[in-house]
């Protein structure tokens, strides 16, 4: 049986934790709550941006734009991969990197750029190069940011650079569920032009509203793929960390218990003794 010294301070060091551990949930829903309003009110923007985007492009036969076409189809496919700059979530940075290695193994000369500390590292471990790393976000949107970051992609799609880009990232489901996921972000995806029988009135010319519908199209949708994972980010470490919560309070009943059990057995053995020596003194 334990000492009961040993016993209390495993139980205090427990609680401890315990403490840090709840504080860290209530942080991260806390950031969850504020990443899923901002995700809520920002997706029903990128459907319709989507929707005009597909409907002005299916009505629209031989209209050129590097955004659908790029400049080297012969060229290396890029690989983005959103990961977090920290750990304590659970399974999130492990499911979404194997998602990006199953890629790699059919690409294995693409361009890599991460997004996020636990990808570049996990990559720099397996001696996988990083076309270049991006590690300050830390689970938080910038608008500014994401739009540089648009702004980069976009050149290298044009120049002829990378013939495609596609993004492993982790979808946001609900506040429990989530998934990793791989999707292409250029060249865009769209119906084929002259699909549609529908007219429409289009001001101004077709060619400079496709530069500019088309740039904010591919905009929006990196900016909800980021949203989207920084909100399952935020989601997997709440339940991470009340699943430690939950796990350390479940110790302490345990750890109680073994005191209890030491302490009577001490007590017991005290009364043994005392009723062992009258009975010597008879």
């Amino acid at each position: 049986m334990q000492n009961l010294r040993s016993l209390r301070q495993r139980i205090r060091s427990v609680q401890n934790t315990q403490k840090i551990t709840k504080a860290m949930q209530m942080v991260a829903g806390a950031k969850l709550r504020r990443m899923q309003a901002e995700l809520t009110g920002f997706k029903p923007y990128a459907q319709r941006l989507e929707a005009i985007a597909k409907r002005f492009l299916a009505v629209q036969p031989g209209l050129m734009h590097p955004l659908l076409t790029g400049g080297n189809a012969e060229g290396l496919v890029g690989l983005l991969l959103i990961t977090s700059d920290t750990g304590l979530c659970g399974a999130y940075n492990e499911r979404v990197i194997h998602t990006a290695a199953n890629f790699l193994k059919e690409n294995p000369l693409a361009k890599i750029v991460t997004v996020g500390r636990k990808g570049s590292r996990s990559f720099a471990r397996r001696g996988i190069s990083r076309h270049r790393e991006i590690l300050d976000w830390g689970g938080r949107y910038d608008a500014k940011a994401t739009r540089e970051f648009v702004l980069w992609i976009q050149k290298s799609y044009w120049s002829g650079e990378v013939s495609a880009w596609y993004v492993a990232y982790t979808q946001f489901i609900s506040a429990l569920s989530w998934k990793p996921t791989l999707e292409r972000i250029l060249p865009l995806e769209y119906e084929a032009a002259g699909s549609s029988t529908e007219k429409l009135l289009i001001e101004p010319e077709a060619a400079e509203l496709a530069d500019i519908l088309l740039k904010r199209y591919l905009e929006a949708g990196v900016t909800r793929i980021l949203l989207e994972a920084f909100t399952a980010e935020h989601s997997a470490r709440m339940i991470a960390m009340k699943n430690a919560t939950e796990n350390a309070a479940e110790m302490i009943s345990t750890l109680t218990l073994v005191r209890n059990k030491a302490r009577q057995a001490s007590i017991t053995k005290e009364l043994l003794e005392v009723v062992s020596g009258a009975e010597a003194l008879k």
